[in-house]
């Protein structure tokens, strides 16, 4: 243990990329480690790499919290944008995505990436579709990824 002192420098919230894989399209991915930063990429069997999410600038966030369980401290985690309108291939896709868990890697708005998920900890996908009820509301889907972890999900370096 340690004093935590703040560096300082830019702090800026949210995030800027959300990218995914389904764990069926894993072949291997390293243990995450208690501290430091992991290095070691995730490889894919074939067909499968990083897919990438767009989501409307403002609305993508990631949110880690601590709590207590019988066994001990669990982190859980929510990854959640907007994803903007609707067509039958969006529609498609979403559908096909219910269907798995994933691992994530969301990138911060200061550059930091974090791994979010593992083979035995996958998280799980919910999108919810809205018009709004107004002509300037926001059409389309928020889409949401999220699980329980042993330990909370290690910065990564790129």
């Amino acid at each position: 243990m340690t004093d935590l002192y703040f560096i300082g420098g830019n702090n800026i919230g949210g995030n800027d990329l959300v990218r995914f894989v389904p764990v069926v399209g894993i072949a291997s991915m390293p243990i995450p480690a208690t501290d430091g930063p992991l290095s070691d990429p995730v490889l894919f069997k074939l067909g499968y790499t990083w897919f990438t999410l767009y989501g409307t600038q403002g609305t993508k966030s990631y949110v880690e919290d601590e709590q207590e369980d019988d066994n001990g401290p669990v982190w859980s985690v929510s990854i959640s944008v907007f994803f903007p309108g609707d067509s039958a291939l969006v529609r498609g896709q979403l559908r096909e995505m219910s269907d798995h868990r994933f691992v994530v890697e969301v990138q911060d708005n200061t550059g930091l990436w974090r791994r979010v998920g593992t083979l035995t900890e996958p998280l799980t996908f919910k999108y919810r579709f809205t018009t709004g009820d107004q002509p300037g509301d926001r059409r389309g889907s928020t889409i949401t990824f999220s699980g329980n972890l042993l330990r909370p999900a290690p910065i990564i370096s790129q």
